[in-house]
């Protein structure tokens, strides 16, 4: 089976071509009611198929963001069955992921005290395709009920010896770690097996990208909030290195103030790419800083590659930055925000 599926890359593409753009933010940045933004999306955007038999007049935020995920799942499908790549493990990596979110999803109200809320939260579209029953995880009252929901699944293994603390909190960051590590284990595995030389380079290369900011913007975060040391950080990271070696990313670790860290940072191969990094920036601005370089270096990636996985493992990140995106402005009407703020919020494409 030749790996580059050049029909699957040209489709991709052509899809990636309807996106959002900045003609479309500005009109969204107007919107004074979610109404209003949900009707431009629908009369204005790739996303008219979605909404087209939804009465936008009366839509509700929460409703448009489920159809907002369910179109970015149905495309997904739809691209995986046109050369039939959904025969081929490796592009299982959407639904896996997702999983995944639903579980930490799960955790994460169970944590609040409020475990009724998380089938509100639930993507419904997944309950015939996950390989748990997500009915049964919204029912669990403890985390022990949720490890019996996951227990013919790989994931039961992953977080089955990590324990709630005296007040029956469950470590979640231990979670997140674990849950996010198995699942580049997984990609690099399934790449490694399923590819050959020269496609294994280039989808191992996307994916060690992404380890590398996931490792960059929780590190930050640690020690911006805090003040995690060397241990901490090293201790929550993901065990996989990029074009950040080890060697790079134990020198951010050391850092004795977040200062120091985006100095650090701003002489590596990520950092000298960051055209408006700045040591005293804002954590929230640092974290679009780094989306923003993520986007551009996915949309290359899309752009140049010849191999159906790199091109579908981009297109599916960027088309995730572009949801939310459409969220964040939502939020932003909701409460009134300007629009120099949704601004500062957007990363466009």
């Amino acid at each position: 089976m030749k790996a580059s599926k050049n029909a699957t890359v040209a489709k991709v593409r052509a899809i990636y071509g309807k996106r959002l753009k900045e003609n479309d933010y500005n009109e969204l940045f107007l919107k004074k009611k979610v109404i209003e933004a949900a009707d431009y999306l629908k009369r204005n955007t790739h996303y008219s198929k979605v909404l087209s038999g939804v009465d936008t007049s009366s839509i509700h935020r929460g409703y448009l963001e489920t159809l907002l995920n369910k179109a970015y799942f149905d495309e997904y499908e739809r691209i995986c069955k046109f050369q039939q790549l959904n025969e081929e493990p490796f592009y299982n990596f959407l639904l896996i992921k997702e999983e995944l979110s639903e579980l930490l999803k799960a955790i994460l109200y169970l944590n609040n005290d409020r475990k009724d809320a998380y089938i509100e939260s639930m993507h419904g579209f997944l309950i015939k395709k996950s390989s748990f029953n997500l009915i049964e995880l919204a029912k669990a009252e403890n985390f022990n009920q949720l490890l019996r929901v996951i227990k013919n699944t790989p994931y039961y293994n992953i977080i089955k010896n990590i324990k709630p603390d005296e007040n029956g909190n469950i470590p979640y960051t231990k979670c997140e770690v674990a849950l996010r590590t198995y699942y580049l284990k997984w990609l690099l595995k399934t790449a490694e097996e399923q590819f050959d030389s020269t496609a294994k380079d280039a989808i191992l290369q996307q994916i060690k990208l992404q380890a590398d900011f996931i490792n960059i913007v929780n590190s930050y975060r640690l020690k911006k909030y805090f003040a995690g040391d060397f241990q901490t950080l090293k201790d929550f990271s993901l065990p996989f290195y990029g074009r950040l070696s080890q060697a790079k990313q134990y020198e951010l670790y050391e850092s004795d103030t977040p200062e120091e860290f985006l100095r650090r940072l701003s002489r590596t191969v990520y950092g000298r790419l960051m055209e408006n990094l700045d040591e005293n920036m804002e954590s929230g601005r640092f974290e679009t800083e780094v989306e923003k370089l993520q986007c551009s270096m996915a949309k290359r990636a899309l752009l140049l590659t010849d191999n159906a996985a790199v091109s579908l493992f981009s297109y599916m990140y960027l088309t995730e930055v572009e949801i939310n995106n459409i969220i964040s402005i939502v939020e932003c009407i909701r409460y009134g925000k300007p629009v120099s703020y949704m601004q500062s919020l957007v990363i466009m494409q």
